[in-house]
């Protein structure tokens, strides 16, 4: 939302969330690049690479609802509490 100069939100929150959720499963931060212009392209591409294997499916589409793109497509904190992972 910074770079789209978008204000900000609870569902700021949840991408940040997303980040440190997709961190924590692939011990490297989701959105890397050699340059701050390839991660300004990667971030709002949404571009990342997959969390290893061994997650679960549902783990991957929780890592995926959160780092959606469009504030307005990421889950609240409600959504995410009435998921069957959580």
């Amino acid at each position: 939302e910074v770079w789209k100069d978008l204000p900000y939100d609870l569902k700021s929150d949840i991408w940040s969330l997303g980040c440190v959720l997709y961190e924590m499963c692939a011990l490297v931060p989701p959105f890397r690049a050699d340059d701050m212009n390839g991660l300004f392209k990667r971030v709002l591409k949404g571009q990342y690479p997959p969390i290893p294997s061994h997650y679960s499916m549902d783990m991957r589409q929780l890592i995926k609802v959160m780092l959606q793109t469009q504030p307005a497509a990421r889950p609240d904190t409600e959504k995410i509490l009435e998921l069957p992972i959580i």
